[in-house]
């Protein structure tokens, strides 16, 4: 159980750690508007991946299903693929694009006048992009086995395992509201640049050993 808890929280700092629009929205929108205005937008972003969630938990399910015992391996295989493309594109992400990324977070920030337009901004920001959907499918696909003696199911497994990853990137993104104008101070677009490229290198890292795991593994069984 405590190999599901590290890998979760694991991956919920990894989460955390990924620059984009929404992350440059919330940290601006906690300084022009408040922390409380900075509280709802990110609460949007939480339902956004709590529907994501929902998807990606009822298709991983049913592809479970279908691939019991040993083709079961071809889920981290996968999983690992696309980590390998997730950190190929951070690490040719240009240095460009984080000015125009804190560019966007101005008009956005300005458009919303109440709390109930920061939640659906927050909402609208993360469900746009698609990508959020395969993230939670690879995330759950990544999931270690639970300890036979806690005689947990794999669903119960992973409802701890995903709950876990929305915990600690949630609590991390509450800790960035509060800390919005020390971060704004070195978030420099060279700075982001090169957080971005050490991420990417880490998706790579990463994604190449579970490739390696579930290539082993298929070619044990």
């Amino acid at each position: 159980m405590l190999e599901v808890i590290m890998v979760g929280i694991g991956y919920g700092l990894l989460l955390s750690v990924m620059v984009g629009p929404a992350f440059f929205v919330m940290i601006e929108t906690s300084i022009n508007k408040g922390i409380k205005s900075a509280l709802f937008l990110d609460l949007g972003v939480l339902l956004s991946d709590l529907m994501y969630v929902t998807i990606a938990f009822v298709f991983f399910n049913e592809v479970s299903e279908l691939m019991s015992g040993e083709n079961r391996h071809f889920l981290k295989i996968i999983g690992g693929g696309f980590f390998i493309i997730l950190g190929i594109v951070h690490v040719k992400k240009k240095k460009a694009l984080f000015l125009s990324e804190r560019a966007l977070t101005k008009p956005l920030a300005l458009s919303a006048s109440n709390y109930l337009m920061n939640l659906l901004k927050g909402f609208m920001l993360n469900a746009v992009n698609p990508g959020v959907l395969f993230y939670w499918l690879t995330l759950m696909s990544l999931l270690p086995d639970a300890p036979a003696e806690l005689s947990l199911t794999r669903t119960q497994g992973l409802i701890i395992y995903i709950s876990i990853i929305l915990v600690t990137f949630f609590g991390l993104d509450v800790l960035k509201i509060f800390g919005a104008k020390k971060l704004k101070e070195i978030l420099t677009p060279q700075w982001m640049y090169v957080v971005n490229l050490v991420l990417g290198i880490i998706l790579l890292v990463f994604g190449t050993l579970f490739l390696l795991q579930g290539i082993l593994a298929l070619l044990k069984s």
